[in-house]
């Protein structure tokens, strides 16, 4: 998986490189990083909203986080006072749809295995009755 950074109103540092890497980069990993290809990009974007203003919430980081098997791309935005604490909030919110993701895909398995079951469901008296009627053809 690699990250690609882009910077918009002020001047990427080394020093934000690595801490984009350490906080979305590795919790990522942690939670979907063996169904990923090797050849993912995840999209990072940090921005200064405006020029003038040095005080609010002023500082945003974006995510894109294309979804391993699916067609869904994860986008989270988060603003804030420093860049540190958007970057904090984006993956606090990358990990909660990641997760809410997987909760998706396991109940629609689950919903489709109950599904499946009942329409193939014999009941036991069904079954009880087949055998009756098999023991009467043999006689």
């Amino acid at each position: 998986m690699r990250l690609k950074i882009k910077s918009t109103g002020f001047a990427l540092m080394p020093s934000l490189e690595t801490l984009a890497a350490q906080k979305i980069l590795k919790p990522l990993e942690r939670r979907v990083g063996q169904k990923l290809p090797v050849d993912t990009v995840v999209d990072v974007e940090f921005a200064k909203t405006t020029r003038h203003h040095l005080e609010g919430k002023i500082w945003k980081c974006e995510v894109n986080f294309p979804m391993p098997g699916e067609r869904r791309t994860i986008y989270v935005e988060a603003l804030a006072e420093s860049l540190e604490a958007a970057i904090d909030g984006a993956k606090d919110e990358l990990e909660r749809q990641i997760s809410a993701q997987k909760g998706k895909r396991f109940s629609k398995f689950l919903r489709a295995a109950r599904s499946v079951k009942e329409e193939f469901h014999i009941t036991s008296l069904a079954r009880r009755a087949s055998s009756i009627y098999r023991w009467v053809r043999r006689k």
